[in-house]
């Protein structure tokens, strides 16, 4: 749990010296599996997901919703039991989120991405080393201030290697993800 603690806390460093693009949103969001895949070595892989958003691009649209494209840090960790270590993942993905307001201060906001990531996870399904990770998700967004607000989402996330090493089944989680926005 301790690196939870040292990575939520590392990741605003990260953002507050980002300006790309018009939009200056950004979030650092934490998940858990709600939904997650049994392993063949017979427990089930339900990792806690940690990750940060910034914008790359917004783009300008004269209709309700926007759109924009983003970069996003992942860590992912997980404990299985005593027989196997501790492990993690991370890499970076590049997405595209659209935004649709639901009023002055609220808005839903649907986003895919993919990127690159390391796993250190051995498992019969899935290859150690090198991955990527595909991101799925829906979600809602609520100001409770001027330049803050609170989001609520469900992830799907796959994994797999896109058949460079052998096995490569791939490992599929559902999330439920809580997050701070700020900068609007």
């Amino acid at each position: 749990m301790n690196y939870v603690f040292i990575l939520l806390s590392s990741f605003p460093l990260f953002l507050f010296g980002q300006s790309i693009g018009d939009e200056k949103l950004k979030e650092v969001a934490i998940g858990y599996s709600i939904i997650h895949e049994k392993l063949p070595e017979g427990y089930n892989y339900t990792p806690l997901f940690v990750t940060a958003r910034f914008p790359i691009y917004h783009f300008s649209t004269k209709k309700k919703g926007h759109f924009k494209v983003f970069a996003e840090p992942q860590f992912v960790l997980s404990n299985p039991p005593r027989s196997f270590p501790t492990t993690f993942e991370f890499g970076v993905n590049v997405g595209f989120q659209y935004f649709l307001p639901l009023s002055k201060n609220s808005s839903f906001s649907a986003s895919i991405s993919a990127g690159p990531h390391y796993l250190s996870l051995e498992t019969a399904m899935q290859a150690k080393g090198f991955i990527f990770s595909d991101n799925f998700e829906i979600g809602y967004y609520q100001k409770i201030g001027e330049r803050l607000g609170i989001s609520v989402k469900t992830r799907f996330r796959h994994i797999s290697n896109a058949g460079f090493q052998s096995p490569n089944i791939g490992i599929d989680n559902l999330f439920l993800m809580v997050g701070v926005f700020w900068g609007m």
